[in-house]
């Protein structure tokens, strides 16, 4: 897993350089294969992540794992408007003109919750771009509609994306 540690530092305030962090986890069992440097002193750490952690196949694992290493706390998702990590509240309606959900048996199933949600499609902020493309993932398509669909790649900058 590619970690970008500008993106880790989002959840966790650590301050440690990459080899550091790097050597640190690589203690805890994390097979470091690269430590790509990056402009700004961002780095990128590829690391093997074993079958037995699969909890480290995010960048919130690997932050959660970080913040242990270091005891450091962890800053969660927040609905609260002057979050630094804000996500957008839910709204919740008792009925949708969209989705019926019908409870045949309710012993076997005694509650069960659907969402849906309106969303437009239109290209990722260039900040997401930029750390998927750092992680080593490709940005996905944009798409707009008419009377047919077109997609077209999202602006690449740099060498192609490894996978």
């Amino acid at each position: 897993m590619r970690l970008l540690l500008s993106w880790v530092r989002d959840f966790v305030d650590v301050t440690a350089p990459a080899p550091e962090i790097a050597e640190k986890l690589a203690l805890r069992g994390f097979e470091v294969a690269e430590i790509e440097p990056l402009a700004g002193g961002d780095a990128v750490i590829d690391f093997e992540v074993t079958a037995n952690r699969p909890d480290c196949l995010s960048v919130v694992g690997f932050a959660r794992e970080i913040a242990t290493l270091y005891d450091l706390p962890l800053r969660q998702l927040s609905q609260q408007p002057d979050a630094r990590l804000a996500i957008a509240p839910l709204t919740t309606a008792a009925h949708s003109d969209r989705l019926e959900v019908t409870l045949e048996d309710p012993d076997l199933c005694p509650r069960y919750a659907a969402a849906v949600a309106d969303v437009t499609a239109t290209a990722s902020p260039a900040w997401m771009r930029d750390r998927l493309q750092a992680a080593g993932i490709r940005p996905p398509i944009t798409c707009s509609s008419s009377s047919a669909i077109r997609c077209t790649p999202s602006t690449w900058r740099g060498s192609a994306a490894r996978h």
